[in-house]
Order: C-alpha cells, then sequence, then structure tokens
C-alpha cells in the first residue's frame, strides 16, 4: 500500500470508529460520520441504511464485542475521497440474531472541515478466490 498520512489517520479514525460502536456510545460515533452517510449491504443493494439509522441501531440493537480490521488496502480517488477496503472480523447481535463473522468492507472517507469522516460503507460477505482470480493475482506479483 502506497504510503500517505491521511492513510494512517484515516486507519485510525476507523479504529476508533468502531472502537465507539462497540461501547454503543452515539456522542462519540457522530463526529467521524459525513451527514450524509450510507451502509450499504451486498444482499439488500437496492436499499441504503442511512446514517440515522445506523446510529439508533448500532447504539441500541445492534451490538459489537470484538472488531478486528485485516488486510486494510487504501487509495486516494480524488483531492479530500479515499476509499478503505479491508476485510472485518468481528463478533456481534443484532436483536438477538448472530452477525458475527468476516465481511468485505469498502468505506469512503471524505474530508469534511477538516477532519476524515465517513460517507459511505458498502459490506458483503467475501467470496472465495476462484482459478481465474488466482491467476490474476500470481500475474500481477
Amino acid at each position: 500500500m502506497e504510503q500517505d498520512a491521511d492513510f494512517a489517520d484515516i486507519e485510525q479514525r476507523s479504529r476508533q470508529w468502531m472502537d465507539a460502536w462497540m461501547a454503543q456510545d452515539r456522542a462519540a460515533l457522530e463526529p467521524f460520520m459525513a451527514d450524509d452517510y450510507v451502509l450499504i449491504v451486498s444482499s439488500v443493494p437496492q436499499h441504503r441504511v442511512d446514517r440515522e439509522t445506523w446510529l439508533r441501531t448500532a447504539t441500541s440493537a445492534y451490538r459489537c464485542t470484538r472488531f478486528a480490521y485485516e488486510g486494510i488496502q487504501m487509495r486516494r480517488i480524488a483531492d479530500g475521497v479515499i476509499a478503505m477496503s479491508s476485510i472485518t472480523d468481528f463478533d456481534a447481535v443484532m436483536d438477538n440474531i448472530d452477525r458475527s463473522g468476516r465481511y468485505f468492507v469498502t468505506d469512503l472517507w471524505r474530508r469534511d472541515s477538516g477532519d476524515w469522516k465517513i460517507c459511505a460503507r458498502y459490506s458483503s460477505r467475501p467470496g472465495e478466490a476462484d482459478e481465474g482470480i488466482r491467476r490474476a493475482v500470481a500475474a500481477s506479483v
């Protein structure tokens, strides 16, 4: 991954954001999130979870007890916009339904009034690399 001071800042802020989720601390969560934040989940891609809905759920019914990022990749998309992708691995329940597991997430961070804020998260279950993907990866190294 290319080195960039903004990347380190975003990685730190992302971990702090998830720590605030585990603490179910709305006041701590809000400063990390852009006003137009949305969550898009691959199983219902036509539906957007808006900022208010996510905050309300994350501080009540959606309880996380362990969270880790793996394989973080970042790329500057434009001045003031950075994409961060990773595997997230966490233990969580929502309304007594187990949501624990590994997810591939792509987060879009945008500089807003001097701070980096997350404006979108795209989430899906990771798949296994098939032969075509393994060959493409091998050819790129």
